[in-house]
């Protein structure tokens, strides 16, 4: 038997004022571009020379 009976009642409220708990703002990051869209959108030439 548990030393504290109210040890487990504790954790579930910790938990759930976690779940709970307003999140901040995450920014929003825009995806980075791979290797190919970044050679689609060179002009014909630069690509050619490389």
């Amino acid at each position: 038997m548990l030393e504290d009976p109210y040890a487990v009642l504790r954790a579930l409220l910790r938990a759930e004022a976690v779940r709970n708990a307003p999140k901040p703002p995450q920014p929003k990051s825009q995806p980075q571009p791979t290797a190919e869209t970044r050679e689609r959108r060179q002009h014909p030439v630069q690509r050619e020379r490389g």
